[in-house]
């Protein structure tokens, strides 16, 4: 059986994790059109019949904003090492991101072109972009792909294999991600939050799983939603609830449909001021072990 890793890379909002999700054919981590939706590396673990691939995706590439943002951007590139392959996740419909390629360039491991989002341009565009790209990683494989629409999937899964080596699974052949069950539970919260708020509470949200509990056949699930703001919180909540009572039910409904099993949640907004540049709440919520990581 051929095993091994491979980072999912590239600018914020590419696609990467829709990619993931695609791949393994269930959400584990939050989708949306804002910016680094993703905030750490997280491994999805793919298994067929003759492989099993460990994708690590990755938080976008991004000008740092604040501690958090800083963080971010450590762990993402953290991911460019000890992998045997490197999906480099493009968006096809922007501009030639030629910084990142020059500095995927520099590297031995292999190269991806993974060229997402080509249902969104003319195929003289798109050949053209890919030109430019290969001029800068002339031994990259290139794999055109639109994730949303699953196409393209299971030729990237192909290409990956190319680099892998025969060894022994890392992980049992039902396990889908190294992250526990409460990570996915807290990202199915915080997308339905950034989908239904919109453009009206940016990247400030954070769900933190309180208490998990099951009744019979019912899950009962107990979350905080953190917010920098009390104006952040007044839309969360919406007028008259109706906000908070719409994330509760859309995730309440995609985590049913993860688990197989009725789910019933309990929110609670809270206004936790400027987190996300506070060592204290970066090291409640998980992110500060990310900066012991890079220390070492």
């Amino acid at each position: 059986m051929k095993v091994g890793f491979c980072s999912l890379y590239g600018l914020a909002n590419a696609g990467k994790s829709t990619i993931l999700n695609a791949i393994l054919k269930t959400k584990i981590e939050a989708v949306s059109e804002k910016p680094q939706t993703t905030r750490e590396n997280i491994q999805g673990i793919y298994n067929d019949e003759d492989s099993q691939i460990v994708f690590v995706d990755t938080p976008g590439l991004h000008d740092p904003h604040k501690k958090l943002g800083q963080l971010m951007l450590q762990e993402a590139k953290s991911a460019l090492y000890d992998v045997d392959a490197i999906i480099y996740v493009i968006d096809a419909s922007k501009r030639v991101d030629k910084k990142t390629a020059n500095r995927l360039a520099t590297l031995d491991t292999p190269i991806i072109l993974a060229f997402n989002k080509i249902d969104l341009i003319k195929f003289e565009q798109g050949q053209e972009k890919i030109k430019e790209y290969k001029e800068i990683l002339p031994n990259a494989d290139v794999v055109e792909l639109s994730a949303i629409n699953k196409a393209g999937i299971e030729q990237l899964i192909s290409t990956v294999k190319k680099y892998l080596q025969e060894g022994t699974p890392y992980f049992p052949q039902d396990m889908i991600s190294d992250h526990p069950e409460e990570f996915i539970y807290s990202e199915t919260i915080r997308e339905k939050c950034m989908r239904l708020t919109e453009d009206e509470v940016p990247h400030a949200c954070h769900v933190e799983i309180k208490h998990v509990e099951e009744e019979d056949n019912l899950l009962i699930i107990r979350a905080d939603i953190i917010v920098e703001r009390e104006s952040e919180k007044a839309i969360m909540i919406g007028r008259q609830g109706k906000m908070i009572s719409k994330i509760r039910r859309y995730s309440e409904e995609a985590l049913k449909g993860f688990l197989g099993r009725p789910v019933s949640l309990d929110l609670l907004v809270k206004v936790v001021p400027d987190w996300r540049d506070n060592p204290k709440y970066l090291r409640r919520y998980g992110y500060m072990k990310w900066e012991k990581k890079y220390q070492n």
